[in-house]
């Protein structure tokens, strides 16, 4: 049964057009019944007329060709529709030209413009007047005025009066429409500039917080390289460089970032992806720790979320890895199967005594120098720089996208080994 209703709904109602045809079909099919089975003569003929039922069959057909043009031109289908059904009404009147004229005059008043069925129930009220008066003329009586009078107002009123009704109920279901589509637009403005205002204000509190110190770092240490001269100087100069270096890319980079906050989500900036890591490994050769990266070529496109965050964990592990063991060398291994993304990070124990033995010389021409200690540390964990929060910035990154973070000493060897695993959510789904 399902499948007979799916049929009726999908393939015979399916369009305006199927519902058009299938209307049309179903007026004749009746018709072509009744008249079949005798059952004619709606209405008294003219007197003298004599036809056969059959004719009615030729006003059938015309009623019901008439209906396949009543969505695209229903005045004139109406109009073509009414001379048919007077026609056959002289006739003597059949039920299948009476439904067609009905189902014309019902789609005159949902199909047209608002005016127009004002204009139809002016014409019902002179229609159905007239037929009263008509008949009071013609010598039928008052209760005879009365008959024709209702059954005027059955046949033209009612249609009138339906259609009125599923024109209101249409009308008051978009205006509705429009009133939830109103309130999604307002509600999606009220986010946006939630959104903004709370993204003004993360960049004004980076700003305000950090825009400052880098750029006392990189005035003084640009001032103290200025005044260092050469010799036993080279030492502090390298040191004082690679301040200067960094301070200065973190102050660009912080500027980046302000100005994506304050762009909002429309901006054409766009966060470093994974793609970029071999410019960031170049910039850490220039500070004097050099970065092998593998596998960076055989990774697919990655979700920008994953992309994101694998630069910004090998990026924080790249930084502590130059903070912790400059001068090593640090292999980064990218890995990807169809199902995750694997970042390993590795950096070997730092040479304490060369590092010890510059340490020791700096100390004797800067207390600055003395004063650092992470030369020479070479535990990550006890990071005086960054508090470490390096780590924990790396591991919320990775089990916010729903990856795990490990960090910690090779067992057998002297190597530090960061690893973040990232799912991929595409390739999962």
């Amino acid at each position: 049964m399902s499948w007979l209703i799916e049929f009726w709904r999908g393939r015979v109602r399916g369009t305006e057009r199927a519902r058009d045809v299938s209307d049309a079909c179903l007026v004749a099919a009746v018709g072509l019944l009744l008249i079949a089975v005798g059952v004619t003569g709606a209405w008294t003929p003219f007197p003298g007329t004599s036809v056969s039922p059959w004719w009615h069959v030729v006003s059938l057909t015309a009623i019901c060709a008439v209906m396949l043009v009543k969505r695209r031109h229903p005045l004139l289908a109406l109009l073509a529709g009414g001379l048919v059904f007077v026609a056959d009404a002289a006739a003597g009147g059949s039920i299948g030209v009476l439904l067609g004229f009905i189902d014309l005059m019902y789609s005159a008043t949902l199909f047209t413009a608002p005016k127009v069925p004002r204009r139809l129930a002016i014409a019902v009220v002179v229609a159905v007047t007239g037929a009263a008066t008509a008949t009071v003329i013609v010598g039928g009586g008052v209760q005879a005025a009365v008959v024709n009078a209702l059954q005027a107002f059955a046949i033209l009123g009612t249609p009138l009066w339906w259609g009125i009704s599923v024109r209101q109920q249409k009308e008051i279901a978009e205006m509705a429409s429009a009133r939830a589509a109103d309130l999604q637009r307002l509600t999606e403005l009220r986010e946006s500039e939630a959104i903004r205002e709370e993204r003004m204000r993360m960049a004004r509190d980076l700003h305000d917080a950090l825009a400052g110190n880098l750029s006392a770092i990189a005035i003084n240490s640009e001032a103290a390289l200025a005044s260092t001269g050469g010799g036993d100087d080279a030492l502090q100069r390298e040191a004082l460089g690679v301040v200067r270096s960094a301070s200065v890319a973190s102050l660009r980079e912080m500027r980046s970032m302000v100005l994506l906050l304050r762009a909002g989500p429309d901006s054409v900036t766009s966060p470093p992806r994974l793609a970029e890591l071999g410019a960031l490994a170049e910039s850490f050769g220039s500070r004097g720790t050099s970065v092998s990266v593998n596998g960076l070529t055989g990774v697919p496109t990655l979700p920008a979320a994953v992309d994101q965050a694998a630069y910004r964990i090998a990026q924080e592990a790249l930084g502590n890895a130059a903070r912790h063991a400059q001068g090593t060398t640090v292999r980064v291994d990218i890995g990807a199967t169809p199902a995750t993304l694997t970042l390993r990070i590795t950096n070997p124990r730092a040479d304490r005594g060369d590092w010890a033995d510059r340490a020791e010389r700096a100390s004797t021409t800067s207390t600055a120098r003395t004063a650092s200690g992470a030369a020479v540390d070479v535990s990550p964990a006890s990071s005086t720089h960054s508090g470490g929060m390096g780590l924990t910035t790396m591991r919320e990154r990775a089990e916010a996208l729903g990856g795990r973070f490990e960090a910690g000493w090779t067992d057998g060897s002297d190597e530090w080994t960061v690893t973040a695993t990232l799912p991929l959510p595409g390739a999962m789904a």
